[in-house]
C-alpha cells in the first residue's frame, strides 16, 4: 500500500487557525455583530487564551425561547454562552471530530491543546476540507496510476522486445531450407502465434537416400508451448541412429522427454521416405494423421498409425507402418492449429476441408499446396485473428 493510501487527515489540517474569539464580558451585541461580519454562525468566548465557552445563534434561540427580557443585547456573553463545549485536538482524525459532530448534534467544535484554544473546526468547513483533501487524493492516485500504468507499458515494451528476440533465437533451431532433391520437393508454411511458437519440424537426411521428415506439436503456444518445442529439437537431435526408423525415432525422443513436460505434452509424426524405392515408412505420437494425394487416382487416403503422445510413458511403444509412394504423389502434414481454427460461426476448419483442397490442387507442386492451404485458411478465419500456432509441410515425390 503506498503512503497516501494509509494517510489520515487530521482536525489540524482542516481547522480555522485564528476562529472568532470574545471575552467573557463582552455584550451578546458584540458577539452578534462580529458574527455577522465574519459571516460565521459561532463565536468563541476565551480568556487568556483559555477556552470557556461558545456563542453561537443557538444559544441566542434557546435564551430568547424561555426569557422576554428586553435587553439581553447589552447582557454580557458568558449569560448565554455555552459553557465547557465538546473540543478535539489537532491530532484528532477527521472522523473523529465528525463522529463527534454527530453524537453530540453539533455543528462547532473548538480544537485545544494542551489546555490552550488553538482553532476551530466547523461542519462545513470539515466537509469542504475532506472534499478538496479527497480531489487531492484523487490526482495523487491518478498520478500513481498513471506512473504505474507507463512502468506497465514500459516492462509490456520489454516483455515483448525479449519475446522477438528469443522467437528470433528459436527460429535459428529450424531448418533454414528443406530437402531439395531432383525426384522430391518438400515447402513449409510455419506460423507462430507469437514471437515463440509451440509447432516444431525438422527434417533428416542419410546417405542422399533416406529423408525423414518430423512434425510436432506442443500443448498451448507462447513461452511454455515454446520450451517444450525447443526440448522435442534437442530429442530430436540426440535420435541420429534411428533417423531411418520411425517408430524406434519416437520411441527415443518419448524417453528423452519424459518427465520434463509436466502437465504439456508433444503429439509428433515422423516419416522417412526411401528415395530409390518409395517406399514410406512413418510412426506417430497422437499426431493428426497425414493425408496421401494419389496421383494416378486423384484420390487421398489418410496415413494412421497408433501411437501415445510424447513424454507420458517411459516404455511407450510406436506403431510403424509403410506404404509405397508412386510419381506424382504428395505427402501432406499439418498441425492441430490448422484442423481447429474457427471462424466467426464457431466452426472448425476441420479434416474435411484440408482433403478437399488437396484432391482438387494435388498435383500441383508443394509449395503451391502449403500456400494455397494457409491461404484458404486465413479467408476461411477472417475476421477472427489466429489463435493457435500453424504449420503445414508438403511433400511431393519425382
Amino acid at each position: 500500500m503506498s503512503a497516501s493510501a494509509s494517510y489520515v487527515l487530521s482536525v489540524g489540517e482542516v481547522m480555522v487557525r485564528h476562529p472568532i474569539t470574545v471575552t467573557p464580558e463582552a455584550a451578546v451585541s458584540e458577539a452578534i455583530r462580529r458574527m455577522a461580519e465574519h459571516r460565521v454562525g459561532a463565536v468563541l468566548v476565551t480568556e487568556q487564551e483559555r477556552l470557556l465557552g461558545i456563542f453561537t445563534e443557538r444559544d441566542v434561540l434557546r435564551y430568547l425561547a424561555g426569557s422576554s427580557d428586553s435587553s439581553w443585547l447589552t447582557k454580557p456573553v458568558r449569560e448565554l454562552m455555552t459553557p465547557n463545549p465538546w473540543t478535539v485536538t489537532p491530532q484528532s482524525s477527521w472522523e473523529q471530530a465528525r463522529s463527534l459532530m454527530e453524537t453530540v448534534h453539533v455543528r462547532h467544535v473548538p480544537v485545544v491543546e494542551a489546555g490552550r484554544l488553538v482553532g476551530l473546526v466547523t461542519a462545513r468547513d470539515l466537509l469542504d476540507s475532506y472534499m478538496e483533501y479527497l480531489n487531492r487524493q484523487v490526482e495523487l492516485r491518478t498520478q500513481e496510476l498513471r506512473q504505474a500504468c507507463r512502468q506497465l507499458e514500459e516492462r509490456d515494451q520489454e516483455i515483448r522486445l525479449s519475446m522477438t528476440i528469443a522467437g528470433r533465437i528459436q527460429s535459428r533451431l529450424l531448418p533454414q531450407a528443406t530437402p531439395n532433391f531432383p525426384d522430391l520437393q518438400v515447402a513449409v508454411v510455419y506460423a507462430p502465434v507469437d514471437p515463440l511458437g509451440g509447432d516444431y519440424y525438422n527434417f533428416a537426411v542419410s546417405h542422399d537416400r533416406f529423408v525423414g521428415m518430423l512434425i510436432a506439436d506442443a500443448t498451448g503456444h507462447s513461452i511454455p508451448a515454446a520450451m517444450i518445442a525447443i526440448m522435442t529439437h534437442t530429442a530430436f537431435l540426440s535420435c541420429a541412429s534411428q533417423v531411418t526408423q520411425p517408430a524406434a525415432l519416437l520411441a527415443q525422443m518419448n524417453r528423452y522427454l519424459h518427465g520434463l513436460t509436466e502437465e504439456h505434452f508433444v503429439t509428433a509424426f515422423y516419416a522417412v521416405l526411401d528415395r530409390q524405392t518409395g517406399q514410406l515408412s512413418y510412426a506417430s505420437a497422437g499426431h493428426p494423421a497425414p493425408w496421401l494425394f494419389r496421383s494416378q487416382t486423384g484420390q487421398c487416403q489418410r496415413a494412421e498409425a497408433r501411437g501415445l503422445i510424447l513424454g507420458v510413458a517411459a516404455e511407450a511403444k510406436y506403431q510403424e507402418q509403410s506404404l509405397t509412394l508412386e510419381p506424382g504423389d504428395r505427402l501432406l502434414l499439418v498441425t492441430d492449429g490448422v484442423l481447429e481454427a474457427r471462424n466467426a460461426s464457431n466452426e472448425f476448419f476441420g479434416a474435411a476441408r484440408v482433403e478437399q483442397i488437396l484432391a482438387e490442387i494435388g498435383r500441383s507442386s508443394p509449395q503451391n499446396i502449403v500456400t494455397t492451404l494457409a491461404d484458404t485458411l486465413r479467408r476461411f478465419r477472417e475476421p477472427l485473428p489466429q489463435a493457435d500456432d500453424m504449420t503445414i509441410i508438403a511433400a511431393g515425390w519425382r
